[in-house]
C-alpha cells in the first residue's frame, strides 16, 4: 500500500446563486454521510423489517435496524484499528475517518432489503420468472416489458444490495442527480457487489471472486454507479465491473460477525437453541478459554460470550485486512475476511450451520416467509399491471392513485402535473416496474401485509 491514501472528496454541488449557504460545522463529510442514513425514512423502516425471526412478538430479537446499528459499532471498531495499523506502517491516514466510513456504510447495507429479508427479495424474483417474459419472448400470451435482457435480469434477480444503492444515489433529494450525494468512500465501502446483473459478454459470474456473487446496481443506475466507483478509484476488471474497495471487506467483517454471533443469541432468546448449547459454541471461537467458572445464569453467560467473541473476531478480522490491503487495492484479494482463517471460520460454520437448522428452518419462520411470498407477489400483481398498461381499467385506476406521485420523479425527466398518467408516460416500461419495486421493497413487513389485507378484501379498512 502507498504512503499516503488518497483523499476522496464528497460528491457536492455549492448553492445556486442567489442561496444562503448553510454554515460549516464541525462534521466531516463521512460524519454528514452517517448522519444523513440515520435520519432517513428508509433507514428507520428497517425496525419493522425482518432479521431473521419475521414480525417477531418478543420485545428481544433483532430487527433490521438493530442489526444495522450492531454491525455499525463493530464497523467503527474495525475501521479504526485497520486506520490504526496503517498508520504505524507510515500510511498517512486517519484512524477516526476510516471508522465513521465503515460505521456509516454498516448503517446503510441492508437499506434496500425488501420486506420478509432475502425471503422477499426471493418472492420478487419468483414473481419475476413467473410473470414477465424475457425480451422477445412471450409469457402467457404477454409479450416482454423490457427493451433488453439486462432490465429483464435486474428484476429477475432482485437484489437488495443494488436497491441499496438505488436508494442512497436516486431515490433520496429524487428532484437532482445524485440523490443526497453521499462521498464515493462511503458509497464505495458499501458496494460489496460493484458489479452490473449481466457481466459483459453474458458470461457466467467467477465463483472464485466474492465481489461477483451478487450484483451491486440496476441498468437505470448504471451512470451513477460508473461514476460513483470510478471516484472511489475502485479497479475497474471491465467495462461496468470493478473490484471491491478495500473498506468494503471490512463492512462485510462487520455483517459476518454480527449475524453469526448474533443471529445464535436470538435464537437462544427464542428458544429455538439450547442457551447451553449456543454458549458452547460461542465458547469454541474464543483462541483461550477463561480459567475462570463461567456464570452460573446461562443468559449471563450467553452474553459474555457473545462480547468475548465478536471482539476476537474483530481482532482477527483486523490482523487478516492488515495483512493483505495491498492485494485488496489492486484488485487481487477476493474472500471474506472472517473465512481466511480456519480457526475462526471452522467454528463460525459450526454455529451458522446450527442457527439456519434451528432458526431460519423454524416452522414460524417458514410460515411467515411462506405468507410473505403471497403478500409480496400480490401486491406486485396489483400495481404492477396498473402502471404497465396504458389504457387502465377502473381498478387499475384506483390503484394507480395509491401510489405515491414522488415514486415517478427524476431529475432528468421533472414532473410537469400531478397526473400519475402522465407522469407514467415519461417513462420505459422497465423504469415503470423499478418504480413498483421501489415502492414495494421499501415497505415494513406489517405495512406490507396490512395494505395486502386491505386491497385483496381480507381485512377492510377501520
Amino acid at each position: 500500500m502507498g504512503s499516503e491514501v488518497k483523499p476522496v472528496e464528497p460528491r457536492v454541488e455549492k448553492a445556486p446563486e442567489g442561496e444562503v449557504s448553510l454554515p460549516l460545522d464541525e462534521r466531516t463529510p463521512y460524519d454528514v454521510d452517517y448522519d444523513r442514513i440515520v435520519f432517513s425514512s428508509e433507514f428507520r423502516c428497517l425496525h419493522d423489517k425482518t432479521q431473521v425471526f419475521p414480525l417477531s412478538t418478543s420485545d428481544y430479537t433483532r430487527t433490521r435496524l438493530t442489526h444495522s446499528i450492531e454491525a455499525s459499532c463493530v464497523g467503527r471498531s474495525l475501521g479504526q484499528l485497520a486506520g490504526l495499523g496503517l498508520k504505524s506502517q507510515g500510511v498517512k491516514v486517519e484512524p477516526a475517518h476510516l471508522g465513521t466510513i465503515v460505521a456509516a456504510a454498516c448503517l446503510a447495507h441492508d437499506i434496500g432489503n425488501p420486506p420478509f429479508g432475502h425471503s422477499g427479495e426471493a418472492a420478487i424474483q419468483h414473481w419475476v420468472s413467473q410473470r414477465l417474459a424475457k425480451p422477445g419472448e412471450a409469457l402467457a400470451g404477454k409479450p416482454s416489458p423490457f427493451s433488453k435482457v439486462e432490465e429483464w435480469r435486474d428484476l429477475e434477480s432482485f437484489e437488495g444490495n443494488a436497491q441499496g444503492f438505488r436508494i442512497l444515489n436516486r431515490l433520496q433529494s429524487r428532484e437532482r442527480r445524485g440523490g443526497l450525494r453521499y462521498t464515493a468512500a462511503t458509497l464505495g465501502a458499501m458496494s460489496k457487489y460493484p458489479r452490473p446483473s449481466v457481466l459483459p459478454g453474458g458470461r457466467e459470474a467467477n465463483k472464485a471472486r466474492v465481489s461477483e456473487k451478487k450484483f451491486g446496481y440496476f441498468q437505470d443506475d448504471h451512470v451513477l454507479a460508473l461514476e460513483t466507483y470510478r471516484a472511489a478509484g475502485l479497479p475497474e476488471r471491465e467495462e461496468g465491473v470493478f473490484s471491491r474497495h478495500p473498506l468494503a471487506f471490512l463492512v462485510e467483517a462487520a455483517d459476518d460477525i454480527c449475524y453469526a454471533v448474533i443471529d445464535l443469541e436470538d435464537s437462544a432468546k427464542l428458544g429455538l437453541v439450547p442457551t447451553k448449547e449456543a454458549c458452547e459454541l460461542l465458547d469454541a471461537v474464543l483462541p483461550q478459554k477463561s480459567t475462570r467458572p463461567p456464570p452460573a445464569h446461562l443468559e449471563t453467560r450467553l452474553a459474555q460470550a457473545r462480547a468475548r467473541v465478536i471482539g476476537v473476531l474483530i481482532q482477527a478480522s483486523k490482523h487478516v485486512f492488515l495483512e493483505h490491503v495491498e492485494k485488496m487495492e489492486e484488485g487481487e484479494w477476493e474472500k471474506p475476511l472472517v473465512s481466511a482463517r480456519d480457526d475462526v471460520r471452522v467454528p463460525l460454520d459450526a454455529i451458522k450451520k446450527l442457527t439456519r437448522r434451528k432458526g431460519y428452518e423454524s416452522e414460524r419462520v417458514l410460515q411467515i416467509e411462506s405468507a410473505g411470498f403471497k403478500t409480496l407477489g400480490g401486491l406486485l400483481d396489483m400495481f404492477a399491471q396498473a402502471v404497465v398498461t396504458d389504457t387502465p381499467n377502473r381498478e387499475e385506476k384506483k390503484l394507480r392513485q395509491l401510489l405515491p406521485l414522488e415514486l415517478f420523479q427524476r431529475p432528468d425527466k421533472p414532473l410537469t402535473s400531478e397526473d400519475i398518467g402522465d407522469a407514467l408516460a415519461r417513462l420505459s416500461m422497465y423504469q415503470r416496474l423499478l418504480c413498483v419495486t421501489d415502492y414495494i421493497s421499501g415497505m415494513t413487513d406489517g405495512f406490507a401485509v396490512a395494505l395486502y389485507q386491505r386491497l385483496s378484501g381480507i381485512k377492510l379498512p377501520t
